[in-house]
């Protein structure tokens, strides 16, 4: 066993694995296929919430009379479960191992849901909305770190873009219970539902994985203390940290706050502008698949800095142009532009970083673009209070953000094969 620093032990980590597969007929599904395939619908899972809060915000509202600063805390609440389980996944993937860490997401994302869907007194919501925060966080960082050691940005997209999916499932179930006048707790059910299969899953994919290891791991590796160090140390670390914070920032900016932006600025219909909502989630899951497939290939900075100034076109568009039909256009545009973002920068920082370090590295990566997408959301709305230009400042916030990134990729290192 291995000895940490803080007193506790690290899981026997054997240089050489067995893999495994399925047999089909005379097709054998390889074990890379199965772990991406797990990694999927663990994501898949943990991005259901993230549209599902905001689409059953006057849900909560209308059931627990609160006002509109008590009813924000459900934001914070997934947010602040969400930060932790990212900072301590590295540790506890090390120490219980892959499959553990991710039957612990399970019953912490199922618990959480099991306790809103009897729409307990609103505390017990945040509560709930904690603990499904906490699993999200444990299957989100987990399963990036899984897929990153295949050091293949088009599996990176593909996981992705399963996340996007999920995104934009959950609030077409959430209205059509609102159509069918059934309350906003029976969503809760479908995660619940998800939660148990998809841990079944996972205890069948991941019940021998064990995460590749350095071709020559130096001994001080083996202390997590000392890899945290080795970590900090490294200028793609930081520099992935801060590409991350602004990718999450447009993201969930342009998400949280386009639909009242369409509405108070652009003069759309309240229905309309949550299906263009859909529409620039339904872009960005198409611009992650986009960019998986084989025929498809770009340069990691100058492709991904490309994307965002095309970006900043389409939301150029939508800020100077109002009509009906450039809006939809230039949502979805935008969507699909930024869609291979994301994954595009945790594959940059996961191909620099050897195997022994990849799982504090996407941790800390993750981590941080939680920040930046929470807190960019909260300065845009004390700011747009603020000033005389309201959510018009949306636009320009955005194409600042973007140009910020695509400068950044250009710091990013030269790649090289780190055994």
């Amino acid at each position: 066993m291995d000895g940490l620093g803080s007193g506790h032990t690290l899981v026997d980590q054997p240089q050489v694995k067995e893999s495994f597969g399925i047999r089909i007929g005379n097709t054998v599904i390889e074990d890379k296929a199965l772990y991406l395939a797990g990694a999927c619908m663990g994501i898949f899972l943990a991005s259901l919430n993230f549209t599902a809060t905001g689409a059953n915000l006057p849900s909560f509202q209308d059931h627990y009379r609160l006002s509109y600063e008590t009813v924000s805390l459900v934001f914070l609440a997934g947010f602040g479960g969400y930060l932790v389980s990212c900072v301590l996944n590295s540790v506890l993937q090390r120490v219980i191992g892959t499959c553990n860490v991710l039957l612990m997401a399970g019953a912490l994302y199922g618990g959480g849901a099991l306790l809103i869907s009897f729409a307990p007194p609103f505390p017990v919501v945040i509560i709930g909305l904690t603990l499904m925060g906490f699993g999200g966080g444990f299957y989100e960082a987990c399963l990036t770190s899984v897929v990153s050691h295949f050091e293949d940005s088009r599996l990176m997209n593909i996981v992705y873009a399963f996340a996007g999916l999920g995104a934009l499932v959950s609030p077409f179930i959430i209205g059509a219970l609102a159509k069918v006048g059934a309350s906003w707790k029976y969503y809760y059910w479908v995660p619940l539902g998800l939660t148990v299969l998809v841990a079944i899953c996972h205890f069948l994919l991941f019940k021998n994985y064990v995460t590749p290891s350095d071709h020559e791991e130096a001994p001080e590796h083996k202390n997590v203390r000392a890899r945290f160090k080795l970590v900090v140390r490294m200028p793609i670390t930081w520099i992935g940290m801060l590409l991350m914070v602004l990718s999450y920032a447009i993201v969930d900016v342009l998400s949280n706050w386009l639909t009242a932006y369409l509405i108070d600025v652009k003069g759309t219909g309240a229905d309309i502008s949550r299906y263009q909502l859909a529409m620039f989630w339904a872009g960005l899951t198409a611009g992650r698949i986009f960019f998986s497939l084989p025929i498809i290939h770009f340069r990691e900075r100058l492709g991904n800095s490309l994307l965002l100034t095309a970006m900043c076109g389409a939301i150029s568009l939508l800020w100077a142009v109002n009509s009906a039909a450039s809006n939809w256009v230039a949502v979805a545009i935008a969507g699909f532009l930024l869609g291979p973002n994301t994954p595009g920068i945790l594959s940059i920082v996961s191909t620099r970083v050897p195997p022994s370090l990849k799982e504090i590295v996407v941790s800390l990566t993750i981590g941080s673009a939680l920040v930046g997408g929470t807190l960019g959301s909260l300065i845009f709305g004390v700011t747009v209070g603020k000033i005389s230009l309201g959510l018009r400042l949306l636009g320009p916030v955005i194409i600042v953000l973007a140009g910020l990134s695509a400068l950044l990729f250009w710091a990013v290192p030269p790649r090289r094969k780190v055994d």
